[in-house]
């Protein structure tokens, strides 16, 4: 009888003895592993925040490079291609264009604000560029009334001055539509505009021999390769957001307050983006 008194002891003894082992060998384990574990899982908490985030920032280039980029692209090419367009009228609306100075206030005529360098900057980056003296008429369209748009030389509605400009000018090809009032506009196609400005400075320079005052406010509203004359204010008015500027290269030019000028191709010539419609 004591036998087995003391054999079921040492039994229940050795059973506590091993209970303890394994709860405080478990709970260790466990302690370890639930703050392990919970390192682990924090861990993986924050590894699962981080691919959230990266998520999101990826979601953020592709929405910004999808949406708003796209988007924007988009816009530019339809809404500016209805503007400034890239697809139809390269270098408007471009990531060139509108993509710099985005951050700054508009000024007089759209564009970035921010100091006459980043002014000028986004005036050159963003003139329109037509490639054909098609799209050339089809872009004027998107800003002015420009009926019947015709590219035939024998069109009646040519002004006879418009004869000298020719291959001497740089012209190549010209076109002329009905701006809706009782005028025409008329459209000049270049291929080399250099030319056509120094042929434009000389034109000046012999009128203001008889007339100081002589294209005083400019002559042209001028892309890359085009030139545009407009017939009245008010068409003068619809081209100022075209990205279109004003070449004038009378040496008595000052550029009142508020208008913006940037550099043209030859010397003794600026482009402005003063539309205000020449008297001399």
């Amino acid at each position: 009888m004591r036998t087995r008194i003391r054999l079921a002891a040492v039994v229940a003894a050795a059973a506590l003895a091993l209970t303890v082992t394994g709860c405080n060998g478990e709970g260790g384990e466990d302690g370890e592993d639930g703050s392990g574990g919970g390192r682990d899982k924090a861990a993986d908490a924050s590894g699962s925040a981080a691919g959230v985030i990266a998520g999101a920032d990826g979601g953020a280039d592709n929405g910004s490079g999808n949406g708003s980029g796209n988007g924007s692209d988009s816009g530019a090419d339809s809404g500016s291609d209805s503007e400034s367009g890239t697809s139809v009228i390269p270098g408007m609306g471009s990531d060139e264009g509108s993509g710099e100075g985005s951050d700054e206030a508009p000024t007089r005529n759209g564009g970035a604000s921010g100091g006459p360098e980043v002014r000028q900057k986004w005036m050159l980056e963003n003139m329109p560029k037509a490639g054909t003296v098609m799209a050339a008429g089809e872009y004027l369209q998107r800003f002015t009334t420009c009926e019947t748009y015709s590219i035939d030389p024998s069109d009646e509605r040519y002004y006879a001055m418009d004869e000298k400009f020719d291959a001497s000018w740089g012209v190549q090809f010209r076109g002329t539509c009905d701006d809706g009032g009782h005028g025409w506009i008329r459209v000049f196609k270049t291929s080399d505009m250099k030319k056509f400005q120094s042929a434009y400075r000389a034109d000046i320079a012999e009128r203001t021999k008889t007339s100081e005052l002589a294209g005083i406010h400019g002559g042209f509203a001028i892309g890359k390769d085009f030139a545009v004359i407009a017939p009245d204010d008010r068409t003068l008015r619809d081209l100022s957001s075209s990205g279109l500027l004003i070449l004038n290269c009378n040496p008595r030019f000052q550029p009142p307050d508020g208008v913006s000028t940037a550099p043209a191709l030859v010397e003794g010539c600026v482009l402005t983006d003063e539309f205000v419609q020449n008297e001399g």
